[in-house]
Formats: C-alpha cells, sequence, structure tokens
C-alpha cells in the first residue's frame, strides 16, 4: 500500500498539526508531543526515515480533513447547478443574500486550508536532514512543494490575494501577517509547482508530474482571467497539453466511475480512501451522501443522503436525449435496495422497484407513458413503488422538491463495499480531484481566451466522443455551439454548459463560474433560488459591491496584527 493510502493512526496526526499564522493556536512541542511519545527530538525523529515519511503521509491526510469531512460548501454552493436542500441549509453560501464575513462554513475551509499549510511546512523544514538516498528526498520535497502550491491555489479561487504562509511556526505564532496582493499571490502558486515539476515522478498513487502540469495549467488559466494576461492562456495550453499527454478518452462514463475502476487512467489527482486505510469505516468522506434527496432511514436499506445539494432543473435540462452520461450520473431506478443497483448476483428483470424516475425528452411524461413502461413489469413493482417523472415546468418540478425521493440522486460516487453502515462518512471511494477530461475543458477555456472558439470546440468535442457517450452510436455535439460563437462570452456559455454535464457533482463549479467572470450571470439565469431573489439583490453587499469572492473570515482579520482588507461586498 502506497504512503497515500493511509494508516488511521498516521491520519490522525493531522489534528495536531501547527496553525499558521491568524490561526496559531498550538506549538511545536505539542505537535511531537502526540507525534512522538519517546522523548526525542525533532531533529532526531525527522532524520530517520519512518519519522519523516510520517510527516509526509500526514501531509497527504489533510487533503481528506479539507475535503472528505464537510459538505463542499464553497466549492460548489451558490452556482447554477444545485439548488438548496428542504432545510435551507446554508442559504448564506447557496443564495449569499447572508453571506457575511463570520460564516461558519468559510472559516473552517479557510482553518483547513491553512492547517495543512502548517503541517507541509514543518515537513519541508526538515527535509534536508532526513537520510534518505538523494533522489527520495527530492521527490519528497517536490511533492510536498506542489502540496503547498495547491493548497495557496484553492484559497486564491476563493478568497483573491491571500496570506503567503512558506515558512513553519515552530516556536512563537506569528500574528503580523500581511494579505498579499493577487499578483504575488499567483506568482508564489506558480513557481512553487514549476520548482516542483522536474522533481516529481509519475507514481499515479501521489502526486505526480501529469497532476503538476494540470494544476499549472488550471493556475495560468485563472491568473490569465483574473489579470487580464493573453500570455497566460498560452502558457495554460502548454501546460494542459503536456499532462494530457497524448492520452485520448476512451473509457466509457459508466465504467469511468465504477466502484471498482478506481485510479484509471484517467484519473489525474484523488483523495485516496480503502477499506484498510482507516480504522473506522465511518471515518470515510461524504461524497456519495450530497447530491439528492433524503431517501429515508437505516430501515429501507438505502444509502444516507444528508441532501445539502439537489441537482437543478437547470443541469437535468443541460442533457439531450441520446446523452448516455445522464443514465451514468444519475440513479433513474431504486431497487428495493439502493445497492441492489451494484448486485451482480441478481437480476435487474426480477428485482424489486422502489422508485423510478422517468422522463420522456421533449414532452410531459403522462399515464399513458406510466402504462406502456409498466407492461411486463407488474411482478418487478413492489406495494409502495413510487415513479416521479421529469416536469418541464421548473415550478411544477421543485414543488414537492421538499419530499424524501423525490428527485434522482447522483451514483457517480456511490460505494457499496460499504453499504452495510447508514452513516453520513461511510464512502471509501476516493474523491477525484483532477482528471484528463477536465484537463481538456482547461485548454478549450485557454482557447476561449485567446479568442480561438474552433480550437476550444475541437477539445470539448474530443471529451464528448467517449466511447458509448452517445446512445445509439451516434455522436454527441455540444449544446450551444463553441465554434460559431459570435464573443468569448457566447463561447463560454457553450463550454460552461458542456462542463456542468461532464463534470456533475465534481468539486470544480464554483471556481469555473467565478474564474471566467460568469457567476453572476450563469447563477441568475439558472438557479431557481437566486433567480428568486434576483441576481443583482442576491450578490449586492451592504458596501454596493457584488460578492464575487468569498469573504475573508473576520476572526482572521482581528486576530492578524497586519492590516487586512476585506473583499469588496463585505464591508
Amino acid at each position: 500500500m502506497s504512503d497515500f493510502k493511509l494508516k488511521e493512526n498516521v491520519m490522525k496526526k493531522t489534528i495536531y498539526a501547527l496553525l499558521v499564522g491568524v490561526f496559531a493556536l498550538s506549538g511545536c512541542e505539542k505537535f511531537l508531543e502526540e507525534d512522538n511519545r519517546g522523548g526525542i527530538t525533532n531533529e532526531e525523529f525527522y532524520r530517520t526515515e519512518a519519522g519523516y515519511r510520517s510527516i509526509v503521509s500526514s501531509s497527504y491526510a489533510t487533503l481528506r480533513t479539507t475535503f472528505g469531512r464537510q459538505a463542499p460548501w464553497l466549492l460548489l454552493g451558490g452556482t447554477d447547478v444545485y439548488q438548496m436542500n428542504r432545510g435551507f441549509d446554508n442559504r448564506a453560501l447557496m443564495e449569499y443574500t447572508q453571506l457575511f464575513a463570520d460564516n461558519g462554513d468559510v472559516l473552517t475551509f479557510y482553518r483547513n486550508c491553512y492547517e495543512a499549510i502548517q503541517n507541509i511546512n514543518v515537513a519541508i523544514f526538515y527535509n534536508d536532514i532526513t537520510e534518505v538516498d538523494e533522489v527520495q528526498r527530492k521527490t519528497w520535497l517536490a511533492e510536498l512543494r506542489f502540496l503547498r502550491a495547491f493548497y495557496h491555489f484553492m484559497l486564491i479561487e476563493q478568497f483573491g490575494g491571500i496570506v503567503i504562509n512558506d515558512e513553519p511556526t515552530l516556536e512563537e505564532p506569528r500574528l503580523n501577517l500581511p494579505r498579499a496582493s493577487l499578483a504575488e499571490s499567483f506568482d508564489f502558486v506558480i513557481s512553487e509547482m514549476e520548482a516542483a515539476l522536474p522533481d516529481l515522478e509519475n507514481d499515479r498513487a501521489r502526486v505526480n508530474q501529469a497532476a503538476a502540469n494540470h494544476y499549472l495549467a488550471k493556475a495560468y488559466l485563472t491568473r490569465g482571467w483574473d489579470l487580464e494576461q493573453r500570455a497566460d492562456f498560452e502558457e495554460a495550453r502548454q501546460y494542459a497539453e503536456a499532462a494530457i499527454g497524448g492520452y485520448s478518452i476512451s473509457i466509457p462514463y459508466e465504467e469511468l466511475w465504477s466502484p471498482s475502476n478506481e485510479m484509471n487512467d484517467e484519473v489525474l489527482f484523488a483523495v485516496q480512501y480503502d477499506g484498510e486505510s482507516i480504522g473506522d469505516v465511518s471515518e470515510g468522506n461524504n461524497q456519495q451522501s450530497l447530491f439528492g434527496p433524503y431517501l429515508g432511514g437505516a430501515e429501507l436499506n438505502h444509502k444516507y443522503m444528508t441532501s445539502p445539494m439537489i441537482p437543478s432543473w437547470s443541469l437535468h435540462n443541460f442533457y439531450e436525449e441520446n446523452d448516455a452520461r445522464y443514465d451514468a450520473t444519475f440513479m433513474l431506478t431504486i431497487y428495493d435496495q439502493y445497492f441492489d443497483y451494484y448486485d451482480g448476483n441478481k437480476d435487474k428483470n426480477e428485482m424489486l422497484i422502489r422508485a423510478y424516475y422517468p422522463r420522456v425528452w421533449g414532452r410531459e411524461y403522462t399515464s399513458a407513458d406510466s402504462l406502456a413502461w409498466v407492461q411486463g413489469k407488474e411482478h418487478q413493482i413492489a406495494s409502495n413503488f413510487r415513479y416521479y417523472p421529469f416536469k418541464y415546468d421548473e415550478q411544477e418540478y421543485r414543488t414537492n422538491y421538499q419530499l424524501d425521493f423525490v428527485t434522482p440522486v447522483i451514483k457517480k460516487f456511490d460505494s457499496p463495499s460499504t453499504r452495510q453502515i447508514f452513516g453520513t462518512h461511510v464512502s471509501v471511494r476516493d474523491i477525484v480531484l483532477a482528471r484528463k477530461a477536465e484537463t481538456y475543458f482547461l485548454y478549450a477555456e485557454a482557447s476561449i481566451g485567446l479568442n480561438d472558439f474552433g480550437t476550444a470546440e475541437q477539445y470539448v468535442q474530443r471529451v464528448l466522443d467517449r466511447p458509448e457517450n452517445a446512445k445509439g452510436g451516434g455522436t454527441l455535439r455540444p449544446s450551444q455551439s463553441i465554434a460559431n460563437a459570435s464573443s468569448q462570452s457566447e463561447a463560454l456559455d457553450g463550454l460552461l454548459i458542456e462542463s456542468a454535464k461532464e463534470f456533475a457533482g465534481e468539486y470544480l463549479r464554483w471556481a469555473e463560474l467565478r474564474r471566467t467572470g460568469k457567476l453572476k450571470e450563469l447563477c441568475g439565469r439558472y438557479n431557481f433560488d437566486i433567480r428568486r431573489v434576483g441576481a443583482e439583490e442576491a450578490f449586492r453587499g451592504a458596501d454596493g459591491q457584488d460578492k464575487i469572492y468569498r469573504p475573508i473570515p473576520q476572526a482572521a482579520i482581528d486576530i492578524n496584527e497586519a492590516q487586512v482588507s476585506q473583499n469588496p461586498g463585505y464591508n
């Protein structure tokens, strides 16, 4: 098992990692008190291969805390393709009107990133003394520098210019940490990733060169939009091409997301889990539970849906009739027990059906359609069988959205190996953070930045040409032409519709909309909750400016002795 497949005792060490600057809650002594009960010094412990390997492992383990413990509110909330759930949880991040600098989920994300950075800084600090061969030492250093840059980039995507932390807090906490400019923040991330790149290896279970190239493409692309630097789009295309590495999109979509096909050839970077890498299966991740309505309690033997984000009516409408990804993304038939879908020993023609989500494309589902569907299936239908046809009237579709089962759930992230446990964090599926289909989209987006719309559509088309994507052996085409767009804005509209379908449920959407300048526009067009309020009202802050970035947590501003400016919209 690789270091990235972490043992639970190693993972737990991250909770003792030193906090940086504005969240400096403990010193190095506390960290070593938990990590090293034998009383040896930092230098003695990290000089050994076992000691140093443990802090490298704990640096990777921070990914689980950041991406696997909370709902991805900041990564997906308040976009065009997810609507609020029945409890209106986190209305602040889903609708913006109540988003202020004291938001707890913003603070948690901010803290998690900086805790991870501090853990990594300690590992980097002791890298030069560890007694391993030079190649291994340099490889570990490159992995750590990439991870540190990755977390800084995650913060840039959400907050703009950030506090750059590139040194460990080994004694007294540092409380005077100025906020860097946006340009300085990008320069740090890009220079760190580029410095790490040559010494990374090609081990797909760890940070590797393809993943670094992918994130360099994304960093350059984001800077190109944010700072209006055309040359950055050229750099983004070069790094995207390097990350693609000649790979053709070749795995059918259903197979791509099969629970038995993790870390397949398309995956570049993932937060990895397996049943052996955690001491308690309830310490897995929550991804399978996030997207769709509640499916009832443990007595029904379905997966536990926490349901913070419901796939929107607009997302369903982006798909076209011949798009096989729709069936591969959503669980359109729920059997008597949800995970029976994955049981190859059971005949689906004989299994009872609890819920069915029929759709007739371009018109409403009728009773005649229902009677036609049920012919020959009478023996399958349980007494509590229900069907929930898709409604083309958005208001009607949403009328009952607070009910159990009412819309199909996303199935891409299902963890059938832990089906026996009904809980919120029982998935041992990897959380895929980057895959090569996205790299193709990054290349396409950079091409739009260069006004090369024809090339942009070609790269999107290479993803649409995935085997078995089109039902009946046809060809999928973009729902809205990119090549024939009359403007960058129109080309981006076409790209973003295709991205929504390809990456439904993956942790990309908010940053994608923000960097392209489409966040407010597409939320106002496609997000029912925001459209109901009005996009102008939803995004406008008390200072009259739009809330396009997330707020710097007020707790961080208060404790920082440096003068830290708040983002527009929150003053």
